[in-house]
């Protein structure tokens, strides 16, 4: 195909090296380094979104279902069978509330939290869940009591608040694991018992639960009947998912506007390569050659040039990305951001998105010059070659 021939020759002239070709190098690492930003931007977004969603649903679970004025919930409610007798649903009951820890001197508030299976955040490894009397605390909790697995700690319930230790029912709890889920409230004030214990704990009876953590495909749906009601993991959170997707707009168009620089400079690049080349286009139109096909050559130029640097810029990011996500270099507060490091996720469908995009607004921006020849004249042209 001639159009693409004189496309490549006019980017890349390796036998006589003019300002143009260089103009086209810096074109082309212009683009890329602002679709390398914009992707990066992209993937850090996606990355701690998904970092976040990952840690919440696997402490919380999918959803929860529970009362509406947050009543005890009895089992044997016939308005739970359809849901308890689901066998699509992997079902958690739960019991929650506030107590007080102790480890020797060291006292502190926690939410407790007893259920028939610890989350899979919490405890990644076979812990048996049915001995009673066992308990898990979150790293942070266990660092300001002071506490370590095989440790012997106190609860008491807050309803006995007004009481002292020595007056009040306690309970005496094992340490059998300590967690560190990344998400600073929970590693902080959350600790995990088996759910018999924790119904002794909070005065509850044997069938007696706070809700029910259940497990299922996002297809399936849930009917539950007042007083109940059901809710996800991202509808509890709904005001945070809320900030983050806020946030995502500005940073896309700040750092696509890096990539619109580069389509400027592109659009100065064809200007100038249609300036130096002004004979050898001449002698093209001479020759037979119509605006059409003289514009496709440049047109092609453009596309070519905006894919390499779509090209470069997405390979950089890919590196960046894997350096990152094998060795962590970049740091961050673990209890600001839930994490102690930035998390990359790289959606190759967001770059196609990029890729298809750049092209076409390269192929814009390379289209526009191509206008000056409605006005070249070839004689005047090769008058003064």
């Amino acid at each position: 195909m001639l159009e693409l021939k004189l496309a490549i020759r006019f980017i890349f002239n390796l036998k006589k090296a003019s300002f143009s070709s260089y103009a086209s190098l810096l074109t082309i690492i212009g683009i890329a380094i602002g679709v390398a930003a914009l992707m990066l931007t992209a993937s850090i977004i996606d990355g701690f979104e998904n970092e976040v969603s990952n840690k919440l649903a696997g402490i919380e679970g999918k959803g929860r279902l529970k009362h509406f004025l947050n009543k005890p919930i009895n089992l044997d409610d016939n308005l739970l069978k359809p849901v308890l007798n689901n066998s699509n649903f992997e079902i958690n009951p739960y019991v929650k509330g506030v107590c007080m820890i102790r480890k020797g001197k060291n006292l502190d508030g926690v939410l407790i939290e007893g259920v028939r299976q610890y989350p899979k955040l919490v405890v990644n490894e076979n812990l048996d869940y049915t001995t009673k009397n066992q308990i898990v605390l979150g790293g942070i909790l266990a660092s300001n009591l002071g506490a370590k697995i095989g440790d012997k700690i106190y609860l008491q319930s807050f309803s006995d608040a007004e009481l002292s230790f020595s007056s009040s029912k306690v309970f005496s709890c094992e340490v059998v694991h300590i967690f560190f889920s990344g998400l600073h409230e929970y590693d902080k004030n959350i600790v995990y018992l088996n759910i018999e214990t924790a119904q002794s704990i909070l005065g509850y009876g044997s069938n007696e639960v706070n809700g029910l953590i259940i497990e299922k495909d996002d297809n399936l749906p849930i009917n539950v009947s007042y007083p109940y009601y059901y809710e996800t993991w991202k509808e509890r959170h709904s005001l945070l998912f809320e900030w983050m997707l806020v946030q995502q707009w500005p940073a896309y168009i700040m750092f696509g506007l890096i990539t619109f620089v580069g389509l400027i400079n592109l659009f100065a690049a064809i200007a100038m390569i249609i300036i130096e080349k002004n004979g050898p286009i001449t002698i093209l139109l001479s020759q037979g050659m119509n605006d059409r096909s003289l514009r496709s050559v440049f047109m092609l130029q453009g596309g070519i040039i905006g894919t390499f640097g779509v090209l470069i810029g997405g390979i950089f990011s890919v590196l960046i990305i894997s350096i990152q996500t094998k060795y962590s270099l970049f740091k961050i507060p673990q209890d600001i951001y839930f994490m102690d490091h930035i998390p990359f996720f790289f959606s190759i469908s967001k770059y196609i998105v990029v890729l298809i995009i750049v092209c076409i607004l390269s192929i814009i921006a390379s289209w526009l010059p191509t206008l000056r020849f409605k006005s070249l004249n070839p004689s005047n042209v090769l008058r003064y070659e």
